[in-house]
């Protein structure tokens, strides 16, 4: 296995953690159309490529070398489960191209191949390069990803609270093209809009909300996370996302089992919490039935259609990916259609009561299936399931594993509906993970990290 050459000299430390913060900071409005749009080249594809850029350029103008070997397992088979079958996948192109003879299909492989193939490229190469600096000091690395990205999800909360000042008291606000407006409901609601910030949608909103609430519990203070905390969660109840709320619920099930398990705070405290807020919403529900139904009726009134495969989109594009993945050969079915090819069924598939699909089922899990073939899609799933059973073994060995274990289960979550596999989010919460689970190895901490927001003293690094 050949080896990469780095070191850093103290002078060239500065800049380069710099920009990694940078980096981490946009990913959370990298992928908005406004920043996606400004130039030719979409936003977080550049942003991306100066990133890796500047971090080769440090990497290979200096001579101590470092094995591959010695990288991350996780962090390698991760970049393996996708990278590997997106290459094998070009087999299926081939074949396609021969057997299948399409003209969309042809369109296909012109318009969207190549932007997938460079997009994946660049991201997992950049993993690699971010596990290399993982090695070479894992404290800084994660210090510079944790900040960065805690600002850009702090910075889409402000946004958020932005807009419903907008929406509510007229308080101005430039305008963007966003899924704000409550759709597919019959009854009155008290807020006839949706929180979406900066972002395109609710959905596209709420995994950066809930990374920020969990990332934020590494680095913050209990009274800058309390503030924090507070902000987010409003905005996250005004996104009115169905997604985003079982998102929720399934995260507070994981942090709530992983702090019985490890006896973090007391059994008592969690019951009485979870009591209360039982309570709570039951005696607003008694009180003020008609104004909860109200509040809660751009959830309340889509949920007729939810599982209705025929009526709603999403859940069509989800069902027949597996259907489709068999319409033609063989070598297809084993090794998919090709990176990006979802954008072949958004220009041969249609929905049952309107138009054509999209370019994307908003999961991964089903895109990768579709892209990369059964194998492909079995190798990444696997893969996934695997490492959320090794995280689960190890949440009681080392803080920070549990932490990894909740963020992973998380980016899990969130693929089920929101394909971002090739964009910053994605990745970034791998080379968090990544991060923490080195920090649990070494049995170490972030620099003045509190373990249990709960209590006051602060531990330094061992």
């Amino acid at each position: 296995m050949h080896s990469l050459n780095y070191t850093l000299t103290r002078r060239q430390t500065l800049p380069i953690y710099s920009v990694m913060t940078l980096y981490a900071a946009s990913a959370p409005v990298a992928v908005t159309s406004i920043v996606q749009h400004l130039i030719p080249i979409p936003g977080s594809v550049l942003l991306t490529f100066l990133a890796l850029a500047l971090f080769l350029v440090a990497l290979f103008t200096e001579r101590q070398p470092v094995s591959i070997t010695e990288l991350n397992r996780i962090g390698l088979l991760v970049c393996g489960a996708i990278a590997i079958p997106a290459i094998a996948s070009l087999t299926g192109v081939a074949f396609a191209l021969v057997s299948i003879q399409s003209v969309e299909y042809t369109a296909y492989v012109n318009h969207s191949l190549l932007n997938r193939l460079i997009n994946l490229s660049l991201y997992t190469v950049l993993t690699l390069v971010v596990l290399i600096f993982i090695r070479r000091d894992v404290q800084q690395t994660n210090t510079s990803l944790l900040k960065g990205y805690t600002i850009g999800t702090f910075l889409l909360a402000l946004g958020g609270i932005w807009q419903f000042l907008h929406f509510t008291i007229g308080y101005p606000m430039p305008l963007f093209d966003t899924r704000a407006y409550v759709h597919s409901v019959n009854q009155d609601v008290l807020f006839n809009f949706r929180i979406t910030s900066f972002t395109d949608e609710p959905s596209f909103l709420v995994p950066f909300l809930l990374d920020g609430l969990i990332i934020g519990t590494l680095i913050m203070t209990r009274k800058t996370y309390a503030l924090f905390a507070s902000l987010t969660i409003l905005v996250l109840l005004l996104t009115f996302s169905i997604s985003g709320y079982v998102n929720v619920v399934v995260i507070g099930l994981v942090a709530m089992l992983l702090l019985f398990t490890r006896n973090m705070i007391p059994k008592k405290m969690i019951l009485t919490i979870i009591g209360g807020l039982f309570l709570l919403i039951t005696t607003l529900f008694l009180l003020l039935p008609q104004a909860f139904i109200a509040l809660f009726m751009p959830i309340l009134g889509r949920v007729d259609g939810l599982f209705d495969v025929m009526y709603h989109s999403r859940l069509y594009m989800l069902v027949f990916p597996f259907v489709w993945l068999f319409d033609y050969s063989f070598m297809n079915t084993l090794f998919g259609f090709g990176p990006g090819s979802y954008d072949f069924l958004a220009r041969t598939k249609f929905l049952s009561h309107q138009g054509a699909v999209s370019g994307t089922s908003n999961n991964v899990f089903v895109d990768l299936l579709f892209e990369h073939g059964l194998l492909g899609g079995l190798l990444f799933t696997i893969s996934f399931i695997a490492i959320s059973f090794y995280l689960w073994k190890k949440r009681n060995i080392h803080l920070y594993y549990s932490i990894a274990l909740i963020l992973w289960i998380h980016l899990g979550v969130t693929s089920l509906y929101r394909a971002d596999f090739a964009s910053p989010r994605f990745w970034l919460i791998i080379m968090i993970v990544v991060g923490l689970l080195e920090l649990a190895r070494q049995k170490r901490y972030l620099p003045n990290h509190v373990p249990n927001i709960f209590q006051k003293a602060k531990v330094t690094s061992i």
